[in-house]
């Protein structure tokens, strides 16, 4: 079996057809669609290196069996809570922004676990350390911080919990809300995976490199919030769970984003929903009720109240009428 294969057979998940765009490269899982919404992607890189996102928002608890394939992972947790539990070793909880390295060995299973109404964005890159990518064959000396997976034990699930640097989460960010034409997915994939995998492992070597969220400046902070904000759409976290993420008082967020941004965190969402939503209106034949649901609402009938609010019309005479052309163009 090929990397993506051994996936494949490692997943419990159902497998689905994959989108065009990833045709001969990469595969798709869903989730039972009772428990949840979402996908996971995997992309085959080079012949050992995967990468893989996932977005996941769920309905009920929902538990997923993963069996081992002697892979090591670099997992990039952007958002949401999930709990791995192996069948030897301890639990990793995923509570908030964190970089997990850990190594998977054949005949361990791993239960990822999502409680109801819980979601996760993630990206993961993972290898077999008998056949490295090139790049980490070539520094594996200088990893000391990995020595322990990388010459792993049999039977074992060890793994290292790690700041999630900045640079990291906007490469991540990146590839899941990717807004390249479908040509070029492949290519833009590769060499995004390629960039990420050099970032992680000069931040490991120097250390130094890692700025998690604690040192960032107020400045940096409310970018990194803003940057969240314009590219994931459908994250229904509220935004004092943002605020807790990167260290701000509640009551202080809306304050410094309005005065860096001339708009407080709540409108300023809004107005980035909406506005892709006038793109999708215009550009597209997209029902209105999947349009809602891309911009982030759970109904239509939301999402219309809040259209005409915003712009004083309905979507559907938007869309008859072309009055918001020229704000797609």
């Amino acid at each position: 079996m090929n990397a993506l294969e051994q996936i494949a057979w490692a997943k419990e998940f159902e497998e689905v057809l994959a989108p065009p765009e990833m045709a001969g490269f990469g595969r798709r899982w869903i989730p039972p669609s009772k428990y949840a919404a979402g996908h996971e992607d995997c992309f085959q890189i080079e012949l050992s290196l995967l990468l893989t996102t996932r977005r996941y928002r769920m309905r009920e608890e929902c538990l997923e069996n993963h069996r081992g394939t002697d892979r090591l992972v670099f997992l990039y947790h952007l958002d949401g809570r999930r709990t791995i539990s192996p069948s030897t070793g301890e639990a990793v909880k995923l509570q908030k922004p964190t970089f997990v390295a850990y190594f998977h060995p054949k005949g361990v299973d791993a239960i990822s676990q999502w409680a109801a109404s819980q979601s996760e964005t993630a990206l993961a890159l993972g290898f077999d350390p008998q056949d490295p990518p090139r790049v980490v064959a070539e520094f594996s000396d200088q990893l000391s911080v990995l020595q322990d997976l990388l010459h792993h034990p049999c039977g074992r699930f060890p793994w290292i919990e790690l700041p999630l640097c900045s640079e990291m989460e906007q490469i991540a960010r990146s590839v899941i809300f990717r807004s390249i034409g479908q040509r070029f997915v492949h290519h833009y994939v590769s060499a995004k995976a390629r960039e990420l995998l050099c970032i992680t492992l000069d931040s490991l070597i120097s250390q130094g490199c890692v700025k998690s969220r604690t040192v960032l400046s107020m400045d940096e902070r409310l970018e990194h919030i803003k940057n969240v904000l314009d590219s994931d759409l459908q994250n229904k976290d509220p935004i004092g769970k943002l605020a807790e993420e990167f260290n701000i008082p509640s009551r202080s967020l809306n304050k410094a984003f309005a005065d860096r941004y001339g708009i407080n965190t709540h409108d300023y969402r809004t107005m980035v929903r909406l506005s892709k939503a006038v793109d999708l209106l215009v550009k597209t034949k997209m029902p209105l009720k999947m349009i809602a649901y891309e911009v982030g609402y759970d109904y239509a009938s939301n999402f219309c109240l809040a259209f005409k609010k915003h712009y004083g019309y309905t979507p559907k005479e938007i869309r008859r009428s072309g009055l918001l052309q020229h704000a797609a163009e």
